[in-house]
C-alpha cells in the first residue's frame, strides 16, 4: 500500500488571496477536481486510486496541494513578478505525488510553463520524468519526442481531451535542438509545457538560453509566460 505523509508547508504569508479556489468551477481532465458526483471524479484521482493510495490519503494531498498552490502568485497577474517558497516533506513520504498534484493544479489555474529540476544524476530525471508522464502528460513522453504514434499512459488513459505538451522525455535530458525541433513556439501553445531536467550547470544555462530565445520579448530577458519552478533538488545547491 503506498505510503504518504503530510508535507509541512514552510512559508507563511498574511492576507494573501486565495484565488484558485474560485477558479474551481468546472473538472479539467488533468487538474485534481473535487466534485460531488463520484462518476465524474477526474483522471488524476482515479490514477492513485489505481496505485492503492486510499480515500484518506488522496484527501489530505488534495488538501496539501490546495494550500501550497493558494500561496503561490496568481499566474493571470499584469506585470513582472517572482514568488518563492519551500515545502518541506520526510524522506518517502509522498513528495513527488504532491508536486504532480500540484503541477495539476498549477496548470488549471493557469500557469503555462513548468520547469521541473529532478536530481543531479541521469536515472533519477528520467524516473521523474516518468512519474511526470503518468500523473501530467498522460502519454510516454519518449514516443513523442521521436514523433511516435501517442502512448496513452497514466491519467491518459482514463481522459484524452487535454494533452500538456512535454519538451523533455524520460530518456533523454533537455537539449535545446531537439526542444526547436518541436516546432511549437511556447507562446502559441494551448496547453501548459512541462521542462523535466537536471541539476546541471550546462543543462540550466541551455534552458535558460533556449527560453529567452522562444519565450521572451525582443530585447526584454524576461520570460513572459507565467512560470512554476520546482526544484526537487533544493538541498542540493
Amino acid at each position: 500500500e503506498a505510503r504518504y505523509t503530510q508535507s509541512y508547508i514552510a512559508i507563511a504569508v498574511n492576507k494573501r488571496n486565495h484565488y484558485y479556489f474560485d477558479k474551481r468551477t468546472k473538472p479539467s481532465s488533468f487538474m485534481w477536481f473535487k466534485v460531488q458526483e463520484e462518476e465524474k471524479a477526474d483522471a488524476i484521482k482515479k490514477l492513485l486510486e489505481e496505485n492503492k493510495f486510499s480515500g484518506q490519503v488522496i484527501a489530505t494531498l488534495d488538501d496539501v496541494t490546495d494550500r501550497t498552490l493558494g500561496l503561490l502568485e496568481n499566474p493571470t497577474k499584469e506585470g513582472p513578478w517572482d514568488r518563492r517558497g519551500m515545502v518541506v516533506g520526510h524522506v518517502q513520504s509522498g513528495k513527488t505525488a504532491n508536486y504532480t498534484g500540484l503541477i495539476c493544479k498549477a496548470a488549471d489555474a493557469g500557469y503555462r510553463l513548468i520547469v521541473v529540476i529532478a536530481g543531479i544524476h541521469n536515472n533519477l530525471r528520467n524516473q521523474t520524468q516518468t512519474r511526470i508522464d503518468e500523473g501530467f502528460v498522460g502519454r510516454d513522453s519518449a514516443r513523442l519526442l521521436s514523433k511516435k504514434e501517442d502512448s496513452f499512459i497514466g491519467v491518459g488513459k482514463y481522459d484524452q481531451k487535454r494533452r500538456p505538451v512535454t519538451f523533455t522525455n524520460s530518456v533523454k535530458d533537455f537539449n535545446k535542438n531537439m526542444a526547436t525541433s518541436m516546432g511549437i513556439p511556447l507562446q502559441n501553445l494551448n496547453e501548459p509545457a512541462v521542462f523535466v531536467i537536471k541539476k546541471n550547470t550546462t543543462t540550466l544555462k541551455n534552458l535558460i538560453d533556449w527560453l529567452k530565445e522562444h519565450s521572451a520579448k525582443r530585447g526584454d530577458m524576461k520570460v513572459e509566460t507565467p512560470m512554476l519552478l520546482i526544484d526537487d533538488e533544493a538541498d542540493n545547491a
